[in-house]
């Protein structure tokens, strides 16, 4: 993708809040979606990547990432998605690999996330990616929420 960029914000300005609002509503629903009790902290003390494209004010993408306490080389990924009107033309893909990529270069040497098994798109994205499914969690979000918990060696 050409004339795109990754953004990390360490403070969230107030569109930004209300922008990335906005798209997790989109990308996940009441059923998911992280408003700013959660935002403001990993903007703060973890990461808040966004994915931008030249002469356009709203992200591509958000990526939100969290160090893991117990593996410091490790890598949690707590949000990706990409704007509806952009999915299926290849940013998804751009955005993981660039991410991972830096996430490499910053001394990271794992990766690790959670999908909804029914999210058959972003699973066959991260295994495009090189993610494999370690194991299913079965209730990980409560009754009916299982989880592929996938890892990536960087």
């Amino acid at each position: 993708m050409q004339n795109t960029r990754i953004e990390i914000i360490e403070a969230l300005t107030e569109s930004q809040l209300q922008m990335i609002k906005a798209m997790e509503q989109e990308a996940f629903g009441p059923h998911g979606a992280i408003d700013e009790w959660v935002l403001v902290p990993l903007a703060r003390h973890g990461c808040v990547a966004l994915f931008m494209e030249a002469e356009e004010a709203h992200p591509v993408g958000v990526c939100q990432l969290i160090r893991d306490f117990r593996q410091p080389d490790k890598c949690y990924m707590y949000g990706y998605y990409i704007r509806a009107d952009r999915k299926g033309m290849g940013y998804g893909f751009s955005f993981l690999n660039r991410l991972l990529e830096q996430l490499r270069e910053d001394g990271f040497r794992q990766i690790c996330l959670t999908v909804s098994p029914d999210n058959t798109g972003a699973v066959g994205l991260y295994q495009k990616a090189g993610f494999a499914v370690i194991e299913t969690r079965i209730a990980e979000y409560g009754s009916g929420n299982d989880r592929y918990y996938m890892e990536k060696t960087l």
